[in-house]
């Protein structure tokens, strides 16, 4: 959640005892979200949908794709702490608990808990502290005014929208949700039949297996330093149309430099579910297609590197895009049972109801 020195109180003082949101679950969060970070974001590139950062961004451009950003109670981009490093945000206003220095905000409406230096803010704007240099472009509140030409109607008191987003941005503790959702996923079975082939000495593995009901699991708990080694090239899949594909690991650092062959990053980044379970850290150099979740470490897409899905971690330094493939599945929420286990429920069901039938009798 966001710091209680900064959003939280200023949530408490400001918005009405009627507004409330929800808190997310790990659904909503994977389908509303295309990058959520609970600690510190460093970027040099952009994000094409929606943005939490628990702490303090540096760089970056958010919401590219406005349009294409599925409906939610958050801004465009919610943070905790401070804003700076010419970060640009696209649309869907931007939440804030701490200050801003050098920013754009090109449409949307803002709130900033602190103060607000050398930035440009389209739409209404609400600033609890000083306003220095700042270009507002609608209905304003400061603190005070430094270096600016008033011709702005002030705000007596926060819109509805500002209330709106605000209520949103505390009411969701993600460190939470990202570890239970990590934790959940982790204790999946593999499913039956799911396989994973080395080939061309190891430099191309394809990952093949049939899902039951819609959900597919590799288990590559045994085979990540081998799955994840630097000879390792190309990633290849044959998931037989399954709806949701999770690939979970337990190695503490990963490096992955591994092409998705066909177009199979943008085609099936909206199906995967990457959980690095106790990763300390995990790095990519080349395009990557999924749900990244690394709820306990640090994330990075280097060399220019795109992710085609989303990225769900404690830390992030983005030197790549991350592309909206907003997820599509569903997150189960109890271990797959494998075929055979199914046919043994069902004779354990159908003796059952003989057992039932004969005392009746």
């Amino acid at each position: 959640m966001l710091k209680p020195t900064r959003l939280a109180f200023a949530v408490a003082a400001l918005i009405s005892g009627s507004a409330y949101a929800a808190p997310l679950t790990a659904q909503q969060m994977l389908q509303q979200f295309n990058v959520v970070v609970t600690g510190n974001l460093i970027s040099t590139s952009h994000v094409d949908g929606r943005t939490y950062v628990g702490e303090n961004v540096n760089g970056g451009d958010y919401v590219q794709h406005i349009n294409d950003t599925p409906a939610s109670a958050y801004a465009g981009l919610t943070v905790g702490g401070n804003v700076s490093g010419n970060v640009h945000v696209n649309g869907l206003g931007m939440v804030t608990g701490g200050s801003v220095h050098g920013i754009t905000v090109n449409s949307g409406e803002s709130y900033i808990g602190g103060s607000a230096i050398s930035s440009s803010l389209s739409g209404n704007a609400w600033v609890a502290g000083a306003a220095i240099g700042v270009n507002f472009g609608n209905l304003i509140h400061a603190a005070s005014y430094t270096n600016m030409n008033l011709n702005n109607k002030v705000l007596a008191a926060p819109t509805s929208t500002m209330n709106s987003t605000l209520a949103a941005s505390t009411s969701t503790n993600f460190g939470s949700v990202m570890s239970g959702l990590s934790n959940q996923l982790s204790a999946l079975h593999g499913t039956s039949g799911a396989t994973v082939d080395f080939s061309n000495n190891d430099h191309k593995v394809t990952f093949s297996g049939t899902a039951v009901n819609g959900v597919l699991v590799f288990d590559l708990t045994t085979l990540d330093s081998r799955i994840f080694s630097s000879t390792t090239s190309e990633f290849d899949f044959n998931l037989h149309g399954a709806a949701t594909v999770i690939f979970n690991t337990n190695d503490k650092n990963l490096s992955i430099s591994a092409n998705f062959l066909g177009g199979s990053a943008q085609a099936l980044g909206s199906k995967l579910i990457w959980n690095f379970a106790g990763a300390s850290s995990v790095t990519v150099g080349a395009t990557f297609g999924g749900q990244v979740l690394v709820a306990d470490g640090s994330f990075s897409n280097i060399n220019g590197a795109n992710v085609e899905g989303g990225v769900f971690a404690k830390s992030l330094n983005q030197y790549g895009e991350i592309h909206l493939q907003s997820f599509s599945g569903s997150v189960p929420t109890a271990p797959v049972p494998e075929p055979e286990t199914y046919a043994m429920l069902l004779a354990g069901l159908g003796l059952m109801g003989a057992v039932a039938r004969r005392r009746k009798q």
